[in-house]
């Protein structure tokens, strides 16, 4: 896979450009300042429909322009493909050979980038949350699929823990409470086994690619290991359901009086599963040294 041509306007400090890449090898090579990171972020962006710096795409759109453009002409198996997106205030379109993307997991498989920044610390020394985002982005490049997998999950995660605010502020309770909750887990259930195999899979897959990676910068024959804990013990749709009511009952049994108020009581993909790694059996976020300190 290349890139045959890169196009952007209105991208922050970046003045309209069409790039035409090597083949192999780029070096980009300039002040502090004039733009090199933008455009890694530019290449970035218009690859994953998402930054590495910001969480808003509109942050890319420079000062003073209405909107930001962005384009790639690709080229991979003896096939090109063009990709687009174009960022406002608000607004994000984004098209693949001229045409809307619907659903958008069809834009991605094809176009598939690496970046590392100073930040990539954190996959070892951070928190979970940054493990689990740099888990899901590999899964999505390993299987296209997988958006609609979690977007579909996030959904019914959402409608659920929407029952649980009405219920912590008193508004359902009962028979009523108990079946809106059932309907949503026995969606939910299924969901999450599905989500935490496409992790644990993919978690595997870069296992063995540390190894290897770790060994060839290293030469010190260390074992180094990559995990995925899941915090729940179900593994099955009806053992998460399973698990789920249990959790309520225990509080209610505790506190009867919070059978009105359950939205302590809740999940989230975020709290299924800890990526980790470790060197030696030792946390690599407590033992690892990070190098030289910037000054």
């Amino acid at each position: 896979m290349r890139i045959a041509v890169l196009r952007a306007e209105g991208v922050r400090n970046l003045a309209p450009l069409q790039l035409v890449p090597r083949e192999r090898f780029n070096v980009f090579v300039g002040d502090n300042g004039q733009g090199k990171t933008n455009l890694l972020e530019t290449i970035y962006v218009v690859a994953s429909l998402r930054s590495f710096r910001t969480a808003k795409l509109s942050d890319l759109v420079a000062f003073g322009a209405p909107e930001a453009r962005i384009g790639a002409r690709v080229e991979r198996d003896e096939l090109t493909h063009t990709y687009e997106i174009e960022l406002a205030q608000g607004s994000r379109r984004v098209r693949l050979d001229g045409k809307a993307v619907k659903p958008l997991a069809r834009y991605f498989g094809g176009f598939n980038v690496v970046v590392f920044t100073p930040e990539d610390l954190n996959l070892a020394r951070g928190s979970p949350s940054d493990r689990r985002r740099f888990l899901d982005r590999s899964v999505f490049n390993l299987r296209p699929d997988y958006l609609a997998l979690a977007q579909d999950y996030e959904k019914v995660l959402r409608q659920r823990n929407a029952v649980l605010r009405q219920a912590g502020q008193g508004t359902l309770a009962g028979r009523t409470l108990d079946e809106l909750l059932s309907v949503y887990e026995h969606q939910l259930a299924p969901l999450a086994v599905a989500v935490a195999t496409a992790g644990r899979s993919s978690w595997r897959a870069l296992h063995g690619e540390l190894e290897q990676a770790f060994e060839a910068i290293t030469r010190t024959h260390l074992a180094v290991e990559a995990r995925y804990v899941a915090r729940g013990k179900g593994t099955t749709a009806d053992a998460i359901v399973s698990e789920l009511v249990a959790g309520r009952a225990r509080i209610w049994r505790r506190d009867p009086r919070t059978s009105g108020r359950t939205a302590t009581i809740s999940c989230s993909r975020s709290t299924a599963a800890t990526p980790g790694c470790s060197l030696r059996r030792a946390s690599c976020a407590r033992s690892c040294s990070r190098g030289r300190a910037p000054s």
